[in-house]
């Protein structure tokens, strides 16, 4: 039984993003502005699946394939750019100077992290800490102009509620799990072990939000004026 629960958890990077993918074939989701999330869900599911394949059979894997940690790198690079796009499109923010400079200051970042400081053949901990503040600002720059917003547009019901309330579930939980991440495996891989397992129940979680988010752009009439 523990054997396939770990089995479980172990692919669950890439059996989640069947969640949303499923429902992108069945429902074609194409409202409001979801070609963002889309794009991220078929991105994802390829870049997780490829990661998971070289982990369970390293041992059979040539010498070349057995590093998947810019695979890792690139996924957190595109998540940021995806993520982000969507949250500035779906609705229109009254300082967007605000999220220009955030999203510039985080490009710089990456650049100078992989050419001076980091490789990216390792888990870069600073990219992972710095996806999670740049995507958790965006989520709460979002959440803080829906409550002043004084359209007709229900925020609450809207399908970017969903994404932003999934996002920032799941950084708020990686934020402090990379930010650690070495130090932890290093004092106690057990425990490390422990905290990897609870960013993929995050990671499945976030998943399944993003799938109902999908379903309802398809349901939803609601769309902001200007949006996308």
């Amino acid at each position: 039984m523990n054997d396939l629960l770990n089995t479980i958890i172990n692919w669950s990077e890439a059996w989640a993003l069947l969640i949303p993918l499923t429902v992108i074939i069945i429902y074609r989701p194409g409202e409001l502005g979801t070609k963002p999330l889309i794009l991220y869900v078929f991105a994802a599911f390829v870049l997780n699946t490829i990661a998971t394949i070289m982990v369970q059979f390293y041992f059979s894997m040539p010498a070349w394939l057995k590093n998947n940690n810019i695979l890792y790198n690139v996924h957190s690079l595109i998540r940021v750019i995806l993520f982000s796009w969507y949250i500035t499109r779906i609705r229109q923010y009254r300082f967007p100077v605000i999220q220009k400079i955030l999203l510039g200051t985080y490009l710089v970042f990456v650049l100078v992290n992989f050419i001076f400081l980091e490789s990216p053949l390792f888990i870069s901990s600073r990219l992972f800490a710095a996806e999670s503040i740049v995507l958790l600002s965006l989520c709460l720059l979002f959440f803080f102009r829906s409550m002043q917003d004084d359209s007709e547009v229900n925020w609450l019901k809207h399908p970017a509620f969903l994404v932003c309330t999934g996002i920032s579930l799941y950084e708020a939980t990686s934020f402090f799990i990379f930010l650690f991440f070495y130090p932890l495996f290093k004092k106690n891989p057990e425990f490390g072990d422990l905290t990897m397992s609870i960013h993929n129940v995050m990671f499945v979680i976030l998943c399944i939000i993003l799938a109902l988010a999908l379903y309802k752009s398809k349901k939803s009439s609601a769309e902001p004026a200007k949006t996308y």
